[in-house]
């Protein structure tokens, strides 16, 4: 947190409300290339981070330079004007979608997650009404106003929030801090019990046969901000089936999670569950572009429901950040071999992380991966301190790993999807000396 020990670091000119100034020492990064970042004194970083999964492709430059050819003949267009550009990757996104649930939908674009977290909102209001949103504990949805309010974090709702939102939270399904059952049992018959009770006279939450009954479900099928936790299959298959007998529309939150991120391009195929709403937009720009999807399965997205006017941004159509998009969806068309090559990086991270937890058994609780993540819990609330060391400790190289103060002893690794052997071999070598000067 900023406070009077780094305050005067900060520069005069610089807000400090965000993430960059939480610690005393910043570094000011000048190049990147594949895994890798480089600052001004020469010294480098294994991003181990990835922008939060943003850079499935690491820094590629060639990337950006393909995607302004493509539009450089059109750099700019107004919100309401239709390009052919904009068809084709609404088209291509469209089929990412379809092509898995196999069935047709319609898709929005928006600049960033929590903005197309609130119109996947949109479309569900107006299918069911404005009413009670159901989300888990331990969720993230982003920091605007609306959805704060789904959010687990009070932090995220001191400043603004929409208050006026109905939320429900279910239990968490993080199993170490589940009432219901041991610790790493897996979830039981009252843990799915839990999860489906609202919609009767009992819970006071609203479902069919009810006026002000909940009008969407959303879920993350890997809460990264909670502490990279993934709900138990037959929970969130519970869940989803449970929010959908109730008449609620079924919302999944990939932003973080889709386009291989975790195993299968989507999230949610992990669990077998399909929902009627998928957002997503990490995977899709490479971190060159802001911009989200919301697909929607027909006839939610349909124009007799959600009206054109529904929705407007000024930088949704903007040739620059589609042209983006249309060159990433070129490099994933191009990756046939991704669904092995993801198991194999799951496969690498996995040993490595296992054999450096064993040599710190006092420090390290446990340790998995999923995809192209992983995570590693400590005893005790130590993240932070850790994630300072994975930068500064080792005297040839640093790392960036991610932690969040929902899960304050928990790491969070989600490197560029194309890291190589060797460059998990210096992130090993790096957590096992941050271990040591933590200890």
């Amino acid at each position: 947190m900023t406070g009077p020990e780094n305050a005067a670091r900060i520069p005069a000119f610089a807000g400090a409300g965000n993430l960059i100034y939480r610690e005393p020492e910043v570094p000011r990064y000048v190049s990147g290339e594949g895994c890798w970042l480089t600052t001004a004194d020469g010294r480098r970083y294994l991003d181990a981070e990835a922008a939060n999964g943003t850079l499935a492709w690491g820094y590629d430059g060639e990337l950006l330079r393909e995607a302004l050819a493509r539009c450089e003949r059109l750099p700019a267009l107004p919100s309401f004007c239709e390009s052919e550009l904009r068809l084709k990757v609404l088209s291509r996104l469209e089929r990412l979608v379809s092509g898995v649930l196999d069935t047709p939908g319609r898709v929005e674009l928006d600049l960033g997650g929590a903005q197309a977290m609130e119109t996947a909102l949109r479309i569900a209001f107006a299918a069911n009404g404005p009413g009670t949103v159901v989300v888990f504990e331990g969720a993230f949805h982003g920091r605007s106003g609306v959805t704060s309010m789904l959010s687990s974090s009070p932090r995220y709702r001191e400043l603004l929030a929409a208050w006026g939102l109905e939320v429900v939270r279910l239990p968490s399904p993080d199993c170490r801090q589940c009432p219901h059952s041991p610790i790493g049992d897996g979830c039981a018959a009252g843990c799915r019990k839990a999860v489906s009770r609202w919609g009767s006279e009992l819970t006071g939450v609203g479902g069919n046969g009810f006026g002000r009954k909940v009008s969407a479900f959303v879920f993350e099928s890997v809460q990264n901000v909670g502490g990279m936790v993934e709900p138990d299959h037959e929970l969130l298959r519970s869940a989803v089936n449970h929010a959908r007998e109730q008449g609620a529309v079924v919302i999944a939150d990939e932003i973080f999670t889709g386009m291989h991120r975790v195993g299968p391009r989507w999230g949610f195929q992990r669990a077998g569950v399909v929902p009627d709403v998928v957002v997503t937009g990490k995977g899709l720009t490479n971190g060159g572009a802001a911009l989200s999807m919301v697909w929607s399965r027909e006839p939610l997205g349909h124009p007799d429901r959600y009206r054109p006017g529904s929705h407007s941004s000024t930088y949704i159509g903007i040739p620059h950040a589609l042209a983006v998009v249309d060159t990433v969806l070129d490099r994933w068309e191009l990756w046939t071999t991704v669904d092995k090559d993801i198991l194999l990086l799951e496969e690498a991270l996995r040993e490595r992380l296992s054999a450096v937890a064993a040599r710190h058994p006092a420090m390290v609780h446990s340790v998995d991966a999923m995809g192209g993540t992983a995570r590693i819990v400590l005893n005790g609330p130590h993240a932070g301190r850790l994630r300072h060391l994975f930068r500064s400790a080792h005297p040839e190289a640093g790392v960036l790993v991610a932690t969040t103060g929902m899960a304050p002893d928990v790491i969070n690794v989600h490197p560029p999807l194309v890291v190589q052997e060797a460059e998990l071999d210096v992130f090993a070598d790096v957590f096992d000396t941050a271990l040591t000067g933590i200890a």
